[in-house]
């Protein structure tokens, strides 16, 4: 892990990388990492990524993703064991702030589902998610 995660500084994305029948597309992968990144910038915040799914580490497009995240300055988890074990015990606690994107881009945080980030920005799933009475980090 990356030590300790400042949760009003930071917003936390857990992107499912996917198994071997269900997997994001590079380009998807790319379109999600940027998608986040924007939102972060607009709300000012730092991205960090855990990086999930069933083969995580064995997806095709795995380098670029790394790369684009160092390009950016966005931290990162690769959610390997034992490391999945300590991320469970994070999970349970408070990340205000955590997107969950799963491998076909349905997104959801502690207000609900948000929307398909593969479709629409995320800054705009997040807005009409609190004008509908949640409330963001």
């Amino acid at each position: 892990m990356t030590g300790v995660i400042k949760t009003e500084e930071l917003f936390t994305f857990e992107l499912d990388m996917g198994s071997e029948t269900e997997r994001p597309t590079g380009q998807q992968l790319e379109d999600m990492l940027y998608n986040c990144l924007d939102f972060c910038l607009l709300y000012r915040k730092q991205a960090h990524f855990f990086l999930a799914g069933p083969d995580d580490a064995g997806h095709p497009e795995l380098w670029r993703v790394l790369e684009i995240l160092r390009e950016e300055g966005a931290t990162f988890s690769l959610l390997t064991e034992p490391e999945r074990g300590e991320y469970e015990s994070l999970r349970s606690g408070d990340l205000r702030g955590k997107i969950r994107i799963r491998a076909d881009g349905e997104a959801s945080c502690e207000l609900g589902a948000l929307g398909n980030v593969l479709y629409d920005r995320l800054g705009d799933l997040w807005e009409v998610k609190h004008m509908q009475g949640g409330k963001t980090a």
